[in-house]
């Protein structure tokens, strides 16, 4: 069997083992399901990962009997194998990765390319369902680096949540409840009664799910300076996860109930702060809002006319709310609610308040991929290259309680 045949059946069992993990991730947390069932499923993932590592080393056979009729060098030393992350932040990736973006080199149409052999080790490195079997190459190191760097410049709301990077696109983590009670009262030489008051475990589950979109770049700057090329492509790709991990964390917070505080946001803020979250969360609080949101409370003031909301004196562009700080996203990330329509319709904003670390964990799995091609799409009528880029992220709750949502009214 070929190399291209043996990818392919990669790429296919791949996407079985996700679907596999997937309905099992979503069926542990089902009490309806037996824990015979259960271990069965488990059975069957563990099978085909096994397959999965047997596949990929008899693909790295192929590539190298492949090996485009090279000879090694009598005498000289055996290669020492490199993890991933170290092929990734070699300039040979680097140079390699660059090669196949402005030539179009896939992962179907790049096999047997000397050229491109490294894209294809850093790929199959390691057991498991490997990054990047359904979409493009791992971007290298300082690319990634750069991407890193240009979304902590865009102010990401992921920055107010806890980030975990996983290697399994499901899977769950636990969380413990805090203890409600003390140490008890006992005579010297007493009988010490067993504590009700036990640890107590949930099981919480993720997946993430993979997110793509597709670029069109000219030629001319495809053609142009590596370093120029990738900067740009650094920029792209960071702004689009930004978007793209700020809507996930938001759609996570809206699933909390919402509390209208119209009829005197002053009060409805402090009893939020003083009475709806622990003090120990409180503590740790911030206020996730939007333009509205931040336009309304910016611009109330107390019965000295002193207004609302602090100046930080350590940022000029942060203010604060009782010593907590106010981070603003764009109306166009999180946009106000209208219900009713016409002179009827009321427009409410949310206000989100709490300590997001606690709240939802944010999961990014394996790294980021792209892919080029000139000749699909729209590429042949527009003289273009189309890059598709490939993420996976998947978010989930930890504690609503340290989380409250409240809503205030809008008018025009």
């Amino acid at each position: 069997m070929n190399p291209h045949e043996l990818m392919n059946q990669i790429t296919n069992l791949g996407a079985q083992i996700n679907a596999a993990a997937a309905r099992l991730a979503a069926q542990a947390s089902d009490s309806s399901v037996s824990m015979e069932e259960l271990r069965k499923q488990k059975q069957q993932l563990t099978d085909m990962n096994e397959r999965m590592a047997a596949l990929q080393e008899s693909y790295k056979a192929a590539l190298a009997s492949a090996g485009n009729g090279l000879v090694p060098i009598p005498g000289a030393a055996p290669s020492t194998p490199r993890s991933q992350r170290e092929r990734l932040a070699s300039n040979e990736y680097a140079r390699a990765f660059a090669y196949a973006i402005q030539n179009g080199i896939t992962r179907k149409n790049g096999v047997g390319n000397e050229k491109v052999k490294i894209l294809y080790d850093a790929l199959t490195e390691g057991g498991g369902n490997p990054a990047g079997s359904n979409g493009g190459f791992l971007v290298p190191e300082d690319v990634e680096h750069d991407i890193l760097e240009q979304r902590r410049q865009l102010d990401p709301l992921a920055a107010l949540f806890n980030v975990e990077p996983v290697t399994s696109p499901t899977g769950w983590r636990v969380r413990d409840a805090a203890p409600t009670k003390g140490l008890v009262d006992v005579d010297e030489m007493g009988q010490i009664d067993d504590d009700d008051d036990q640890p107590f475990f949930v099981k919480v589950p993720y997946t993430c799910s993979k997110k793509a979109l597709i670029l069109p770049v000219s030629n001319e700057l495809m053609s142009d300076n590596v370093a120029i090329l990738f900067a740009y492509l650094s920029r792209w790709y960071a702004k689009k996860l930004v978007i793209t991990e700020n809507t996930m964390l938001i759609a996570a917070l809206r699933t909390l109930t919402a509390k209208s505080i119209a009829s005197d946001p002053l009060a409805g803020l402090k009893t939020a702060l003083n009475k709806g979250l622990d003090p120990a969360v409180s503590t740790l609080a911030s206020v996730i809002l939007n333009q509205s949101g931040f336009d309304l409370l910016d611009q109330m003031t107390d019965e000295m006319g002193r207004g609302l909301l602090q100046p930080d004196p350590t940022s000029a562009t942060v203010k604060r709310f009782s010593g907590r700080a106010l981070h603003a996203v764009s109306n166009a990330t999180m946009g106000d609610v209208t219900t009713g329509s016409g002179s009827s319709a009321v427009i409410t904003t949310d206000l989100f308040i709490g300590d997001g670390k606690e709240f939802a964990t944010l999961f990014r799995c394996g790294g980021f991929e792209l892919a080029a091609t000139d000749i699909g799409g729209d590429s042949w009528r527009t003289d273009s290259t189309e890059l598709r880029g490939i993420t996976r992220l998947g978010v989930s709750k930890f504690d609503e309680g340290a989380m409250v949502r409240r809503t205030l009214t809008l008018t025009e």
